[in-house]
């Protein structure tokens, strides 16, 4: 999947949470049948950290496979 269209499928997970580019441009690394997975989770995460910008510095930080 592509950054532009991993943006419109993450963007459109919550409406109070968007992915900057460059997450999403990170995000291209997760193969494609687990892309919801990864992107609820962040957007979960997001949710309870009260963050309404996920960037690649919040995916790094967040990311359950590190």
């Amino acid at each position: 999947m592509d950054a532009e269209a991993i943006k419109e499928k993450a963007n459109s997970a919550d409406e109070n949470i968007t992915f900057t580019d460059g997450a999403c441009e990170n995000l291209t690394q997760v193969p494609d049948f687990a892309m919801d997975m990864a992107i609820s989770h962040m957007v979960n995460a997001a949710k309870d950290q009260s963050v309404d910008t996920i960037d690649s510095a919040f995916l790094d930080a967040n990311n359950p496979m590190k």
